[in-house]
């Protein structure tokens, strides 16, 4: 989990305005340096709407949007679709690619059958026989992508679920409309995911604490300062459940079908997209730390990990990351 720490004087804190509310089943801050002409109001109607606009088409939870028309339609028939949506499919399956199924977006029939859909946590743990049963319609091999017209195409009884790059493309589809209007000094915050640009009032760069990965602290681990850049952080230290003394965490490894069992309990990405620093944390927490860490090596990519020891916690970095953390 990442945080905004502001470090201004009271003065300088006054000079920043900021916007809250909630979307995408989580909640969102937008924090800019007021100037003259730049409209408060303006800028909170035109957060809210970006991200009702990407709700409304990229939900799971609605019958009426855009991807569960197309989770609902015949396989190996090209599904007409908004251009906006087939562009992240499309960015999510070459994410997919390059990390080797680690990031899948049709795992949502199997984080629905673990219990971290919109359904009550199963009084037993999926069988290996229903795992299976799955494996079929998991795999981004399944999707296909057509951009003019916009379409998308499934070869199986496939259905996709963006939540793990959805934030990130919220965030910076918050971004891309604050620019447009002329706002260029800002941080943007959509369920954890952040993106920063220009400076705050003091001349200096924005300031982001990644948590300590424990289920019962909100503290400070480390603090990285960022311009012009997006932040994304994967954990799986909340979002998990316990039956008979075993943890499951929400995290889920396509190749197994099952919830990770390492030791890395969370991964900061650092990337000039929101969406891709997103998918890309997800990818590395499935992966492992020593698995992730070597990934990230090898593509160029500024990567933190944190890993659980018998007592505390230890962290990794990717080189490159260690540019943005604070001395």
């Amino acid at each position: 989990m990442l945080t905004l720490l502001l470090g201004c004087s009271v003065s300088e804190e006054a000079k920043i305005d900021a916007v809250t509310g909630l979307a995408m089943g989580t909640s969102y801050t937008v924090k800019w340096v007021a100037k003259d002409g730049v409209d408060h109001a303006a800028i909170a109607i035109g957060a809210k709407a970006e991200l009702a606009r990407i709700e409304a088409s990229m939900s799971t939870y609605m019958d009426s949007s855009d991807l569960s028309g197309f989770n609902g339609a015949a396989v190996d028939e090209w599904h007409p679709v908004p251009q906006a949506m087939a562009d992240l499919v499309s960015r999510s399956i070459d994410i997919s690619r390059q990390t080797g199924g680690a990031f899948d977006v049709t795992v949502g029939p199997l984080v629905d059958l673990w219990g971290f859909g919109p359904d009550p946590v199963p009084e037993h743990i999926p069988s290996d026989l229903a795992l299976e049963a799955l494996r079929p319609v998991i795999g981004y091999q399944h999707l296909q992508v057509q951009h003019q017209p916009a379409a998308l195409l499934k070869t199986a009884a496939s259905s996709i679920d963006l939540s793990a790059i959805a934030k990130g493309y919220g965030v910076d589809a918050i971004a891309a409309w604050l620019e447009s209007n002329d706002v260029m000094d800002y941080l943007v915050e959509v369920g954890g995911e952040l993106r920063a640009h220009g400076r705050k009032p003091d001349g200096s760069i924005w300031r982001i604490a990644i948590e300590t990965p424990a289920a019962d602290a909100r503290q400070v681990y480390q603090v990285v300062q960022v311009k012009d850049m997006a932040v994304a952080t994967s954990g799986n230290y909340r979002n998990y459940y316990e039956q008979h003394g075993v943890r499951y965490s929400h995290t889920l490894d396509p190749s197994s079908l099952r919830p990770v069992t390492h030791k890395l309990a969370s991964v900061t990405v650092v990337d000039a997209s929101a969406a891709t620093a997103d998918a890309l944390a997800t990818a590395l927490m499935v992966m492992g730390g020593k698995q992730g860490l070597a990934w990230a090596e090898l593509h160029h990519v500024p990567a933190y990990f944190i890993m659980k020891q018998s007592e505390g916690f230890v962290a990794q970095s990717s080189t490159g990351f260690d540019t943005y953390l604070e001395n």
